[in-house]
């Protein structure tokens, strides 16, 4: 034989990324099957839904059952059989993309991981609904844990979530949270493109209000905006400065835009970060001038491929807005009349 012959077959090419070609990942794997997911979310939700449902008639005397806490128990029951649902699919999303080249992103679906997040911040949230409605109708006053549970919650579960289904199975190999900037660029960049990006916002919170009003819809201003006229500074501005940036930026940008870039391409990553990111803050008033921030934060990740960068250009963005609203809860600056 020739050495041509004889010599071992050149390995494998990597498989086509999102810039020239879409590999499907694969479809199943018989250890981890989708229907037990499923049919836990399936059942937990009728069973929270069932639950829920009659200890509001009861609560309200359209239905008179002389144990409802068996109703209680059934909700709970069935908030802790969706829960297991929702991992049991998340953790499936790892096991099954595990086999993906590492160049893609090996996570599960973007959309369950939001959906994982905002359910652990409601169950942890349901223990203090008096404090709930005290910021949101104003009725009662809140506790200080209450207040932090409420402003901080949404950010842990994304902390957590990132954490246990992104970072720690390694389902974005090789992404940098550091990137290309230094230290001081990075904290540079950020404080000038979020005294820039206040502006802008600003200005877009002005245009949201003006047509929602033409529509003859009220705004509604933001939780963190209601918060910050009732609750203990020491506990409103950490969470809104410093918790929210880092959760919102590890999640958004690093995980969402850097998810999308690998699968779909740039325009989806850039365009899909910014719309989960405004539509998690629940505000139609703020979905504008939020979307316009994502996109804002997205470019700036882009080009500095420094999650610093755009946490310090959030937190500047967020603390603008703290500091206004407490110089004008304390009488330190006052509106024209």
């Amino acid at each position: 034989m020739t050495e041509e012959e004889t010599a071992p077959p050149p390995p494998n090419p990597a498989p086509p990324g999102p810039s020239n070609g879409w590999v499907m990942p694969p479809a199943s794997d018989p250890r981890w099957p989708s229907w037990p997911g499923w049919l836990a979310i399936v059942i937990g939700a009728l069973a929270l839904t069932i639950g829920l449902g009659a200890l509001a008639a009861i609560q309200t005397g359209q239905l008179r059952i002389p144990r409802a806490e068996i109703f209680a128990w059934g909700a709970l029951a069935g908030g802790i059989v969706l829960g297991c649902g929702l991992v049991w699919l998340a953790l499936r999303g790892v096991m099954v993309r595990r086999a993906l080249p590492l160049a893609r992103y090996r996570g599960p679906s973007i959309f369950l991981l939001l959906i994982l997040a905002v359910f652990a911040s409601t169950a942890a949230v349901l223990p203090f609904s008096a404090d709930a409605s005290a910021l949101v109708l104003g009725r009662g006053q809140m506790t200080e844990l209450g207040a932090l549970v409420l402003l901080t919650s949404t950010q842990v579960a994304l902390l957590v979530v990132t954490g246990l289904f992104v970072l720690l199975p390694d389902a974005l190999h090789g992404l940098a949270l550091v990137g290309r900037s230094t230290l001081t660029r990075s904290v540079g960049m950020g404080l000038g493109f979020g005294l820039m990006a206040w502006v802008g916002a600003s200005l877009a919170s002005v245009l949201a209000a003006w047509l929602l009003t033409s529509a003859g819809i009220a705004p509604e201003p933001q939780a963190a905006e209601q918060a910050l006229s009732i609750v203990d500074p020491v506990i409103a501005v950490p969470a809104v400065v410093i918790v929210a940036p880092i959760a919102e930026e590890l999640f958004f940008r690093g995980v969402v835009f850097n998810a999308w870039l690998r699968e779909h391409g740039y325009r989806w990553a850039l365009f899909g970060s910014a719309g989960l990111f405004a539509l998690i803050h629940g505000s139609l008033l703020a979905l504008l001038p939020i979307f316009l921030l994502g996109i804002g934060l997205a470019l700036v990740y882009e080009r500095t491929r420094s999650l610093l960068a755009t946490i310090v250009m959030h937190a500047t963005v967020n603390g603008i807005s703290v500091a206004l609203a407490l110089a004008f809860r304390y009488d330190l600056l006052k509106l024209p009349v």
